[in-house]
């Protein structure tokens, strides 16, 4: 008994000399208090992740709401650095490494059964980061810090196909998932109404005024433009539409006779209301669409014949589009002279029906995409200023310009094999609940990307992209087991012993000498 109190008392010992450290650094420092705190939480999040994985991924969820937050606190704990920002910023890709490094150390081990999908899916996450933090250094002359951002947006969070899969193994567990995260960010849609109804704090304000932050602009511009604890309008627009249909997708979904909802209808509703309520406060219009687009997807995936159709409808749309904009752009002002007599423009509605902003996403539409010169194997690149030959203000055109049509032919057909690969996924899965589950989550991660195809890329802006990743690694999860039991039941037919068939009472069983068969 003595042994094993003397066994745990040096870990407690050891945690309290570092936390004493920790807290002594944070109070004696010279610089921002803040950030100190943050670098100490840094590494303790890491070591959180690693020592318990599913702990901690709940945790780097929440963090991913409210991480940005901690930034413009930093501003009432004295001088704000560049270094500080590091530290804030880095506390959800450790935590996040921290689970990736956990999982894959316990499939070492023996811990944890890994399939040859899993060593797929971490083989391919890590080729993403090298391959964009490569293209980050060489076509941006990007800096150490900048690899690391362009590794962690566009890449690192590919691996949640590898995390999800191994951490949550039914859809009742991925539904209890997704409805954390609607509860959770709840606050942040609140808090985007109430900035947008009574303006930023002063806090905020403090903070913008440093130049940390490209929101700056709203100061000079004079509008507010809800951001609440996430970084940017956009990012608060995307996770609020995303988790707005999340809310009605868990509310209203298929269910056994005796089986309770996951969130209950009326519940759904609220929630749908105050996400609905934060997309709006952030005044863009674009991630509305969202909403529409993931609600019918959801419908349609679940029937072979309706996703053809639906895909041929979205394709055919955006080909409209595309051909249309020369013809849009020159009635651009026509339109908003028009619709400015609806509203005051300093108005919020003026500033929500305006459509005089899309004129960039039309203007790169009709430049490049429209525009044969701007089709070359390897692209314009960039000049010393970081601008490109033609002007863009969507990612189609910004690939095409910047890097050429062989890497945009070449991620298209990614794109579409990925998505194939998604459906038949779904398509393949046994229960009705599984596929309905599957088909919306793949119908969420289209809207998503449908939206930055029209909109600017939102999928390298953080936490967007752990939402669309969070999709497709739902499916993968669904389908991970769904191979793990068929490969358990084949193991075990396989070592099942071989007897003889059952012989009727009274029945001899024959005896076989050399010199016949006698019975």
């Amino acid at each position: 008994m003595n042994e094993g109190r003397s066994g745990a008392l040096f870990p407690l010992i050891l945690l309290g000399a570092g936390g004493f450290f920790a807290l002594a650094s944070i109070l004696l420092t010279e610089g921002n208090t803040i950030g100190e705190f943050c670098r100490y939480l840094l590494v303790g999040g890491f070591l959180l992740s690693v020592v318990a994985p599913r702990v901690g991924f709940y945790t780097w969820l929440t963090l991913c709401g409210y991480n940005d937050l901690l930034k413009r606190l930093m501003i009432m704990g004295g001088r704000v650095s560049h270094e500080d920002l590091k530290y804030v910023l880095g506390i959800t890709p450790a935590m996040f490494g921290g689970v990736v490094v956990a999982l894959a150390v316990g499939g070492l081990l023996g811990t944890r059964r890994l399939m040859f999908r899993d060593l797929v899916a971490i083989l391919a996450g890590c080729v993403l980061m090298v391959a964009t933090g490569a293209l980050a250094y060489l076509k941006e002359h990007s800096g150490l810090n900048g690899v690391l951002q362009a590794m962690a947006n566009n890449g690192l969070y590919a691996l949640l196909l590898f995390v999800l899969p191994l951490l949550y193994r039914s859809v009742e567990d991925l539904q209890r998932l997704w409805r954390f995260l609607v509860i959770i960010f709840l606050p942040v849609a609140i808090y985007g109404v109430i900035q947008q109804v009574q303006g930023f704090a002063e806090f905020e304000v403090d903070y913008l005024k440093t130049g940390l932050s490209i929101e700056v602009k709203q100061l000079v511009a004079g509008e507010v433009r809800a951001f609440s604890t996430l970084n940017s309008p956009s990012a608060l627009s995307v996770v609020c539409a995303t988790l707005a249909v999340v809310s009605l997708f868990l509310g209203f979904a298929h269910r056994g006779k005796d089986s309770r909802p996951v969130l209950r209808p009326s519940v759904a509703l609220i929630c749908f209301g105050i996400h609905f309520a934060g997309l709006i406060a952030a005044t863009s219009r674009t991630p509305i669409l969202i909403v529409p687009i993931a609600l019918m997807g959801g419908w349609c995936f679940f029937s072979n014949v309706r996703t053809r159709v639906f895909y041929v409808l979205a394709v055919g749309s955006f080909l409209a589009l595309v051909v249309a904009s020369p013809w849009l752009v020159q009635r651009m002002d026509f339109l908003n002279e028009f619709i400015g007599g609806l509203a005051p423009r300093d108005s919020f509605i003026g500033r929500m029906i305006i459509v005089g902003t899309y004129w960039d996403r039309l203007e790169g539409f009709a430049t490049v995409l429209m525009n044969p010169d701007a089709y070359t194997l390897l692209g314009w690149g960039i000049d010393e200023h970081g601008e490109g030959r033609f002007h863009f203000h969507d990612p189609l055109s910004e690939i095409l310009v910047r890097f050429g049509s062989l890497l945009l032919l070449f991620l298209i057909v990614v794109g579409i094999w990925f998505l194939r690969l998604s459906h038949r996924q779904a398509w393949d899965l046994n229960e009705d609940a599984d596929r309905q589950f599957a088909a919306r989550m793949i119908a969420l991660a289209f809207a998503i990307v449908a939206v930055s195809i029209i909109s600017g890329s939102i999928l390298s802006v953080f936490p967007n992209n752990v939402f669309f990743w969070l999709c497709l690694a739902g499916v993968a999860a669904l389908a991970r087991q769904q191979a793990m039991s068929e490969k358990l039941q084949r193991e075990k037919a396989a070592s099942r012993p071989i007897t003889s068939p059952l012989l009727p009472p009274g029945h001899i069983r024959p005896r076989f000498r050399r010199s016949g068969i006698h019975s």
